[in-house]
């Protein structure tokens, strides 16, 4: 056979996604379905993570294992698949919702909505049932949320599809020097039996082609009109950022193995949802090494402070508009006194539930964002 000579790039790849009902978790990706695209910077190719072992027996008079003593089955494996995108004004709030499973808004009115995600003394992340139905309204609207995946190859009847993903991962990283914030993570599908990970298909709808998420893609840009941070016991100061990250992490794993081998669940959560992040600052008078701002005595003490980050004016009523609040717990305090824009400290920390008296009090984590898409819309 003589050689193809025919080269591929990145951009002939697609990624599309479709929310679907709890209630479907066991119900197959269809390739008939209308995938919306995810915008992603680089390319991944789903990783199948299979059940095999394979062990020299006793009746093999050679010292090599022979090719029959090999095992290997799909059913109960799991796929991940790793993405990067820019985080886009009606898709960053589906993505921190799947994530966290929680997800909460007013959809009675019209745009723009108002999308909130959080864990707070008095409203909790649960746990999800992904054996039970959706939420259409009131708290946790669209809860538990789960993906179908198709994976659009150049060739025909070369795509892929995954089956009831949920997001592992995700690190929302407000990126200076890019200019935009931008979304990484892992997929993850307890789905690896041969009828829910499908190979050699032909993705039908819309002309073998996944619909935009908007046709006006709005990217969410790297900028505060507030920053704020609380340290060693002063009031919220004012801080000027260089960088500021999230990671998301929640444990997801299959449970179960059906007549198929596939997941009859997910555990999440368990022990704990974790969610990490990293804020760079610059060495000034509010955050420095001295009584009342300083940011190293915060970590010796073992300290929280509260992080408030705003994009508009702290309504979250116009579309575009943001707010984050949370309480980090600093795990190291480093200085950087030769970077390009000065002197900079950088703060790794997780995010923790704060407490009074002991008792839980208070916002571990608050994500407020509007936009023009309600969560029936996903």
């Amino acid at each position: 056979m003589a050689v193809s000579g025919k080269v591929y790039a990145k951009s002939d790849f697609s990624v599309g996604i479709k929310n679907k009902n709890a209630t479907a978790f066991e119900t197959a990706a269809s390739n008939s379905a209308a995938y919306e695209l995810l915008p992603v910077i680089n390319v991944s190719a789903p990783v199948l993570n299979l059940v095999e072992s394979g062990e020299i027996r006793s009746n093999n008079a050679g010292m090599l294992e022979l090719d029959t003593d090999q095992f290997r089955t799909t059913k109960g494996g799991f796929i991940t698949m790793d993405f990067e995108v820019p985080a886009e004004r009606d898709m960053i709030v589906r993505m921190l919702a799947n994530v966290l499973q929680d997800h909460t808004c007013d959809e009675s009115g019209s745009a723009p909505f108002i999308h909130t995600i959080q864990s707070t003394s008095g409203a909790v992340l649960a746990r999800p049932d992904f054996t039970g139905t959706s939420a259409t309204s009131g708290e946790n609207i669209g809860i538990p949320c789960i993906f179908d995946i198709g994976l659009y190859y150049p060739e025909s009847a070369q795509d892929k599809m995954i089956t009831s993903a949920v997001l592992q991962s995700l690190t929302m990283n407000f990126d200076m020097a890019d200019g935009r914030c931008l979304l990484s993570g892992t997929f993850y599908s307890g789905m690896a039996g041969s009828s829910k990970f499908l190979v050699e298909q032909t993705l039908s709808a819309n002309s073998a082609a996944p619909t935009l998420m908007s046709t006006s893609p709005t990217q969410i840009e790297s900028y505060f009109d507030v920053k704020k941070l609380d340290v060693d016991g002063t009031a919220l100061a004012d801080m000027v950022i260089t960088a500021v990250s999230f990671t998301f992490e929640n444990n997801v794993a299959r449970v179960g193995r059906d007549a198929n081998g596939d997941a009859e669940s997910y555990a999440f959560g368990i022990p704990s949802v974790n969610i990490t992040g990293e804020i760079s600052l610059m060495y000034d008078a509010n955050f420095d090494f001295g009584s009342g701002g300083n940011v190293l005595q915060d970590f010796i003490s073992g300290n929280t402070a509260t992080l408030k980050l705003q994009q508009g004016d702290g309504t979250v009523s116009t579309a575009g508009e943001m707010n984050i609040e949370c309480e980090i717990y600093s795990t190291a305090v480093n200085l950087d006194p030769n970077a390009d824009t000065g002197a900079v400290i950088t703060i790794p920390f997780k995010v923790v539930q704060p407490t009074s008296s002991g008792a839980a009090s208070g916002t571990a984590f608050k994500f407020e964002y509007a936009d023009s898409t309600p969560s029936t819309g996903w």
